[in-house]
């Protein structure tokens, strides 16, 4: 959920070009989202399962590993992997992460009830031990890439002291993927060996799990809040930062990229009779507890090569996707929250002559979009202006 650009090859203008097929991605993965949430409104909701289009949230996570990849890559070994370009990366993150993320945390604070633990959502532990609580639900996703960009770097400075060799970025970049991969699918194994073992129930009794991991007691565990904590998504981010590699590392031919996306398509088609027969009735088995996400993620990030140089279409298709893509962030950020008083606008207004379901629909996109258009300009854009005055380059 971060910005796209590339800068031109040029010593003389500052300025940047939006790559296309990057936000045609984001955009795609924000109206899928917004589908996925928006069922009870949404008037095609028997035509089509959109409830599965959870799996949008993944295309977020590689679409960041691959922009967090060439970003350190580019900067942090620059010219060499240390402490001071590592904080340089995260002051320039948490500007353009942090200010739109607490003033949507200010609002949740404000409408909802007091909820435990709710100021955990201010340094991103609210789903590290436990499942995440129903208070701000969708920042889980969030707390994944933060808890990512804040260890990783941290991880390539250990592996580079490890190696012996500091500058040999691509050396030290690799090894820190592969230790992020495996660390995810070791964990996500982990959970599937506790509830199938019966662990849980005996780990619980004993006080050696916090009492939130109660919902994972049951005979096929409880896979959508798995897939909502840090621990068994950490890997996930990794997987675009992996093609990032891949694309700095190779030449790949239009052709290859072209095979990549087909693949990458028919990936992203297999998840949903996947998670008809198995996740959708409640019979998570390995397959899907381990390799599901993953599988998902690497299907997203096969798209990532061809949608950096995929052709740019006629103009005001290019202004459509790119300010759906610019507003992104802040519409994932606000749009449960609107999302929900349309819900329950219509539901308590049983009768069409409230509204027809179409018009409630669509007026909810509307606002969301409208409000995160007005989060961009007044809050995301000020503080990332203020970061190209602290670091231009």
């Amino acid at each position: 959920m971060i910005e796209n650009v590339t800068q031109p090859q040029t010593g003389i203008s500052h300025k940047v070009q939006r790559i296309f097929g990057l936000d045609l991605m984001r955009a795609c993965s924000i109206l899928m989202v917004f589908l996925a949430h928006s069922i009870p409104i949404n008037p095609f909701a028997n035509l089509f399962p959109f409830d599965y289009l959870f799996i949008g949230v993944e295309a977020f996570f590689v679409l960041s590993g691959l922009l967090i990849g060439r970003i350190i890559l580019n900067t942090i070994f620059r010219p060499r992997i240390s402490w001071r370009s590592i904080r340089s990366f995260w002051v320039n993150r948490w500007l353009r992460t942090f200010p739109a993320y607490l003033l949507t945390f200010a609002i949740h604070y404000y409408i909802y009830s007091p909820s435990p633990n709710r100021l955990f959502y201010l340094i991103f532990v609210q789903n590290i031990v436990t499942p995440p609580p129903g208070f701000f639900p969708h920042s889980w996703s969030l707390a994944v890439e933060e808890w990512f960009y804040l260890l990783f770097p941290c991880l390539l400075l250990a592996a580079a002291y490890m190696l012996g060799n500091y500058q040999n970025r691509h050396r030290i970049y690799l090894t820190g993927i592969v230790f992020v991969i495996l660390l995810g699918l070791l964990a996500k194994l982990g959970y599937h060996l506790l509830y199938s073992q019966h662990f849980i129930p005996y780990l619980l009794e004993n006080k050696m799990l916090f009492p939130g991991w109660k919902v994972f007691d049951s005979p096929a565990g409880n896979w959508d809040n798995m897939r909502k904590m840090v621990p068994f998504r950490i890997d996930s981010i990794a997987y675009g930062c992996l093609i990032a590699y891949i694309l700095e590392k190779y030449s790949l031919s239009q052709k290859t990229r072209v095979w990549l996306l087909v693949a990458g398509i028919i990936g992203i088609v297999c998840c949903f009779p996947i998670i008809k027969h198995t996740i959708a009735q409640g019979k998570a088995n390995f397959f899907t507890d381990v390799f599901l996400l993953p599988f998902c993620c690497c299907s997203f990030a096969l798209m990532l090569p061809y949608a950096v140089s995929c052709p740019r279409p006629g103009k005001w298709a290019v202004k459509l996707v790119t300010t759906i893509s610019l507003t992104s962030y802040s519409f994932y950020l606000i749009h449960v929250l609107i999302l929900e008083r349309a819900i329950n606008l219509y539901q308590n207004n049983s009768t069409e002559a409230f509204a027809p379901k179409w018009a409630v629909f669509a007026g909810a996109y509307g606002i969301i979009y409208l409000v995160s258009l007005l989060m961009y300009n007044l809050v995301e854009l000020p503080f990332m202006n203020y970061r190209k005055k602290l670091s231009p380059n």
